[in-house]
């Protein structure tokens, strides 16, 4: 499926991820609780953690957390429906840059989201030198294809 330009996340595509919607995602008003769409992007951020050959997340010397966290809500999704999550990368500092997201479902854009990533000493809790491999696939990816 073709997706328009306007519905990819800002930057260098560099993952992908599709999420089934569960029926406990969803909160008393009958859609998904806004806690989730925040969800939906850390499950596709560890995702593409996981590509990259990096042990489990917390359990290495170096990791990264999340210092700033947005999302733009456009149209409420509801159960049953699968999210396509994208993720987007840009602005690699020296122990950070900026990640972003966009859910669609089907030809629709639902949600908009970023977040600043931060590499970190996991024993000091102190910023580190993002690694090189990030860094990479930051400034050269050229974005994925359906």
């Amino acid at each position: 499926m073709s997706v328009p330009s306007s519905y990819l996340p800002e930057g260098n595509l560099v993952h992908e991820l599709k999420i089934p919607v569960r029926w406990g995602d969803m909160d008393a008003l009958g859609h998904v609780n806004n806690i989730m769409y925040f969800r939906y992007f850390e499950s596709t951020r560890l995702n593409w953690f996981e590509t990259l050959d990096f042990g489990v997340l917390g359990t290495e010397s170096q990791g990264m957390v999340i210092v700033d966290n947005h999302a733009e809500y456009l149209l409420p999704v509801v159960y049953p429906s699968t999210v396509h999550v994208r993720m987007g990368a840009h602005s690699p500092g020296r122990s950070s840059f900026v990640s972003t997201y966009t859910i669609t479902i089907g030809d629709k854009l639902m949600t908009r989201g970023s977040a600043k990533v931060v590499w970190i000493d996991n024993r000091t809790m102190k910023s580190t030198a993002l690694p090189e491999k990030i860094r990479q696939k930051i400034e050269s990816q050229v974005g994925l294809q359906d």
